[in-house]
């Protein structure tokens, strides 16, 4: 029982001075990116389970509820926390769009023939081509008054197969709500 409480006390005093630094890096640390200078941007949704791997991509879609024209953007974590993955600053904009008021955007990890992608990450940055298998993705909006959904399909299912065969459901993926606590509204 003295061990362990010395063990505790001399752990605070090296986090309080300085001897050990907490790591901080991932979907929830890294800075929110400034995708438009006019407006204030906020994480709205974090998405477990985002793959783009063996011929599967992951597809966002999200609507604007708003009275204006918002931007969304979509960051990849991959499965170690490693990220973004990609750049939706305002000067790139790899993963993010301008959405209309009542308007949709479908952002995907890749091109699917099954789905029509308004936007399509290119992970242009890293080589070689990325490959995430149990990753995460941090949707983010000029607005918390959007929708989103995700969900997984296969790179090369045909929307017309011949002969014809039942459709495939895409794996739907869970969003967590950030709340404004954690947005800090």
């Amino acid at each position: 029982m003295r061990n362990f409480f010395a063990v505790a006390v001399l752990s605070a005093l090296l986090v309080l001075s300085g001897g050990i630094h907490p790591v901080s890096a991932g979907i929830m640390d890294s800075p929110v990116p400034d995708m438009d200078p006019s407006h204030p941007e906020r994480t709205i949704y974090l998405v477990p389970g985002v793959i783009k791997n063996n011929n599967l991509e992951t597809e966002f879609n999200c609507t604007n509820l708003d009275s204006q024209v918002v931007r969304i953007g979509v960051e990849i974590f991959d499965e170690l926390g490693n990220g973004p993955l990609n750049d939706i600053t305002s000067g790139v904009a790899d993963g993010a769009q301008d959405v209309p008021v009542g308007g949709a955007v479908t952002i995907g990890t890749g091109n699917t023939p099954a789905i029509h992608e308004s936007k399509v990450i290119s992970f242009s940055n890293l080589t070689p081509p990325i490959n995430v298998r149990n990753g995460s993705a941090r949707i983010i909006s000029t607005s918390k008054r959007v929708i989103c959904h995700a969900f997984v399909v296969d790179q090369f299912s045909d929307p017309d197969p011949v002969p014809p065969t039942p459709p495939q459901a895409p794996a739907i993926l869970p969003l967590r709500i950030i709340s404004r606590k954690q947005r800090g509204d």
